[in-house]
């Protein structure tokens, strides 16, 4: 069985990793998926998949005893895994860990020949703020774009909240990702000010399973899921 890597990623902080990471394990609920969290710095979605129970979510730290990210416990993690029964496995980095990526990519290993050594598939989710995050965050999707070389697949990820008031930036995105030839999509279309959009964030951070919303709320997860998740 060839499992599935999932890394999602964004070295730019607040951007809505983790939000992404929560629902896709809304939408990965009835596979054998393993998420986990390797955001040491504020360990959200420790947080917000507390509705997986322990065998499906863990939580690992990149850092050594002096708080330095070393990455080659990544290497190790991984690998631990290798004789999983899980058919896809979902990382949820941090941005002091997502910054680490290309060097991982580039300086450390052959990715593609460890992937393939291990029998595994590597697809990078890469999220996409508004904003004043905007500009850092397409900075490091070039970065990504370098160190992959094409030779995984990536996806980029525009959280929808965040591009709410920057109509411009949006366009900006879909038109550079068609030049590019780069696979955009979408997420996150949740308005905090709205009854049913502050009960989803309230779930989210409460760590809901989606049978714990309420009818109304349940019902548009499950629009967000089937529209932006189902063909994942």
């Amino acid at each position: 069985m060839k499992r599935e890597l999932h890394f999602i990623v964004q070295a730019k902080g607040g951007v809505g990793k983790s939000l992404h990471t929560y629902l896709r394990a809304l939408s990965e609920a009835s596979r054998l998926s393993l998420f986990v969290d390797l955001d040491s710095s504020t360990k959200t979605s420790s947080r917000q998949l507390a509705f997986l129970g322990p065998d499906r979510f863990e939580a690992f730290s990149l850092l050594d005893n002096r708080e330095r990210l070393m990455r080659d416990l990544f290497i190790g993690y991984v690998e631990s895994l290798s004789g999983s029964p899980f058919e896809k496995v979902f990382l949820d980095f941090g941005a002091p860990e997502s910054e680490q990526l290309p060097a991982l990519i580039t300086r450390d290993i052959d990715l593609k020949e460890w992937c393939d050594e291990l029998g595994m598939t590597a697809v990078f989710h890469i999220i996409i703020g508004g904003g004043g995050a905007y500009l850092a965050s397409i900075q490091f999707l070039e970065k990504m774009r370098a160190a992959l070389n094409s030779r995984f697949q990536m996806v980029i990820w525009q959280n929808l909240f965040g591009f709410a008031q920057f109509p411009a930036l949006s366009r900006e995105l879909e038109e550079n990702c068609s030049v590019l030839g780069l696979d955009l999509r979408r997420f996150g279309d949740f308005e905090p000010a709205s009854l049913l959009g502050g009960q989803i964030l309230d779930g989210i951070r409460n760590g809901y399973a989606l049978k714990d919303y309420p009818p109304g709320a349940r019902l548009r997860l499950k629009k967000e899921l089937r529209e932006n998740f189902s063909d994942e």
